[in-house]
């Protein structure tokens, strides 16, 4: 494998990489909300105490996926 296939793999994991943080954080965000409006309609077997903690951090974890990926992006435009 010469220099130009490895730095075109490399280019093409980072874009997987991006894609998949900025998805993954939306898909944390989306869950945390959904445990507090579970908990809000009574729907949820949790403790309210637990269901928002758990919500807090899912939302919390995802704002920062989607914060690494559009660094991520910012990063690889202004190398371009």
């Amino acid at each position: 494998m010469n220099l130009d296939e490895r730095t075109e793999q490399n280019n093409s994991f980072s874009t997987f990489r991006t894609s998949l943080d900025v998805g993954m954080g939306v898909v944390y965000v989306v869950l945390g909300i959904v445990v507090f409006s579970m908990r809000y309609f009574g729907t949820l077997e949790l403790p309210a105490s637990s269901a928002y903690v758990l919500g807090s951090v899912m939302i919390l974890y995802g704002v920062f996926r989607i914060y690494r990926g559009i660094v991520a992006i910012m990063r690889k435009r202004k190398n371009a």
